[in-house]
Order: structure tokens, then C-alpha cells, then sequence
């Protein structure tokens, strides 16, 4: 069987959604571009982490990312696959709650997304499903409706469509391993599928800036972080997801072994309160946040104003001229 370790989930109206989820990413993450596959390469980077991310034929916001990270598929697995730490390595997630868990490895998620100028802010709900397969480990997830989460409109925020969203986690082939000249026991090869509709207008300049900057600078993030992470053979989010009650929400799962039991927290957990800043980093945060404010605006306003600018000063000529 391809699932080797999947504790039963408990009885949920969204168990054969998950299956079939899992066997979609599946086929979009083994389909290679040799093979006859809709797969274009955007951008590569061999340093400092090699880092592959590719572009859909047909879907305007279907990548595949492929990095190489340096730690186990385990100690990895549980860094992106716990939603709540997602803003911590993700540059363009603002704050992600669990909504409720569904039973032992499925959970309704919610995830807003930064905005990006000129665009509003997105954000998604999601069905998420998480296992142990032959090939590695598997994160996975998929948009859903719930009425306890509506969207969030008057507030300017755009409800995006998530057709596909997850990781694959395994061991490096040693092919791979002598082509990169990766060196040293823990890597592990990460295959990311991010496939969805972001309704709304997005010109494709951001379409670009994510595809070939947000993703591979969140993802050698993610790499400096495991790096720095002693390696596990053991996933200890599912060890831990096995063995808690359903009842038990997802910010007590987080992978810290030996730790004493918690109450149960709310039916909403947020990942504000798992990575709250310390008061004296405030500015620093403040200030960081302006600082990419305004190299985006550098980035896509200048030109604008430049060619209004030249387009005042020609209509000024020529009435000069004919004048």
C-alpha cells in the first residue's frame, strides 16, 4: 500500500476529499517536464540552496517548487507541515489559525496571505490532510466553505481559491545528491505544489515577483532555519498527532518532545499569540515592514510615474509647439 503509517481519522464529512487530494498532488508532483508534463522552469538557483521552482502551461498561478534542504525529511515535515509556524519561515503568510481539528491529522485551517501592492490581501480556508506514505511525508490541502468562517470583504480582504496547496517530503536519490554535490547525512528533497485561483485583479508583474522572488527567498529561509535544527528521523508532529485526543487543537502539536500535557486551547488557535514579538522588537518590525513597502513601490510604482510623467511633459511640448 502507498500510505505505510495513517491512523484512522475519526468520521468527518471530509475524509474522501482527502483521499482524493492526495492522489492529485501525487500525480502533479511525479509528472516531469521529460515526460510530456505542463511544467516550464521559471527559475533556478543553485545557491545558497538549490532551489527549482516552475510554472504551469496553462494555469496562470500553478507553480512547483523543488528545493533541497539541509536536515531530515522528519525535522523538515514538521517545520511545514504545522500550520501555525508557517508565518515563521513563509514571507508572504501574515497569520494562520486552526478552525478546528478534525481527528488525527486533518484540521480545518485558515491562512491569510499579505498583500502585495497594488493587490488587496488574500486569504484562504482550507481542508488540510497530513501523512506518513512510502515515498515520505505527506502535507497537503485544499479550499472549502465554512459558514463559522465567512469572507471578509468589507475588510478588503479577497477570499482566494486553493485547487492545491502542499509538500511532499523524502529522501535525497543519491543521483541528486552527486549532482548538487550535496555533502553531509541530513538533506531531504521538498516538492511544493501551490495551484490556485486568486480571484481579483493581479497583474502579472506580481504573478513574477512571487514565482521567481517571495518563493525562493522563504524557502532558503526554511533551509537556513533547518539547518540550524538538530535533525530526527522522527516525524514528532505525527508521533504526537497519533497519540492526543481529537479534541486537542493543532497548537498542541507543536514537535517539542517531553512536554507536559496543556489544557485544551479555543476552537480558533492563532499563530499571533504562538509568535508574538517581544515589545523592544516592535520597531524593528514596524521599520521592516515599511522598508519592503517601499521597495515594492519602487519596484512597480516608479516606472508608472515616470511614464506619466514623460507623457505630460510631450502633451506640454506640443501644445507649446502648436501654440
Amino acid at each position: 500500500p502507498s500510505v505505510i503509517q495513517n491512523p484512522a481519522s475519526g468520521t468527518h464529512a471530509y475524509l474522501e476529499k482527502c483521499a482524493e487530494i492526495e492522489r492529485l498532488f501525487m500525480k502533479m508532483a511525479t509528472n516531469g517536464t521529460d515526460d510530456g508534463g505542463p511544467w516550464t522552469v521559471l527559475t533556478s538557483l543553485s545557491k545558497p540552496y538549490p532551489i527549482t521552482v516552475e510554472g504551469h502551461a496553462v494555469k496562470q498561478f500553478c507553480f512547483r517548487i523543488t528545493f533541497y534542504a539541509p536536515a531530515s525529511p522528519a525535522t523538515a515535515f514538521d517545520l511545514l507541515a504545522n500550520v501555525l509556524r508557517r508565518p515563521e519561515w513563509d514571507e508572504l503568510t501574515e497569520t494562520t489559525e486552526v478552525v478546528q481539528g478534525l481527528g488525527h491529522g486533518d484540521s480545518i485551517n485558515y491562512v491569510k496571505m499579505k498583500a502585495i501592492w497594488p493587490t488587496a490581501a488574500r486569504d484562504s480556508l482550507l481542508i488540510s490532510h497530513i501523512v506518513r506514505r512510502e515515498e515520505g511525508f505527506l502535507n497537503v490541502g485544499q479550499s472549502i466553505e465554512d459558514s463559522r468562517v465567512p469572507e471578509k470583504q468589507a475588510e478588503g480582504i479577497v477570499r482566494m481559491e486553493a485547487a492545491m496547496a502542499g509538500q511532499l517530503v523524502t529522501k535525497v536519490p543519491q543521483d541528486d545528491r552527486t549532482r548538487l554535490g550535496l555533502e553531509g547525512e541530513n538533506w531531504c528533497k521538498v516538492v511544493q505544489i501551490a495551484d490556485g485561483d486568486m480571484k481579483g485583479w493581479i497583474p502579472k508583474s506580481v504573478i513574477r515577483f512571487i514565482a521567481t522572488q517571495a518563493f525562493p527567498k522563504s524557502l532558503t529561509k526554511v533551509c537556513r532555519q533547518l539547518a540550524m535544527t538538530p535533525s530526527s528521523n522522527e516525524s514528532l508532529l505525527l508521533r504526537n498527532l497519533w497519540a492526543t485526543p481529537v479534541s486537542k487543537r493543532m497548537q498542541d502539536l507543536s514537535p517539542v518532545a517531553d512536554e507536559k500535557p496543556t489544557a485544551p486551547k479555543p476552537v480558533i488557535a492563532s499563530s499571533r499569540a504562538a509568535t508574538a514579538t517581544p515589545a523592544g522588537a516592535v520597531v524593528h518590525v514596524r521599520r521592516a515592514r515599511w522598508m519592503v513597502w517601499a521597495r515594492l513601490i519602487m519596484r512597480y510604482a516608479t516606472p508608472a510615474i515616470i511614464a506619466a510623467l514623460t507623457s505630460l511633459l510631450f502633451n506640454f511640448l506640443m501644445k507649446r509647439r502648436r501654440g
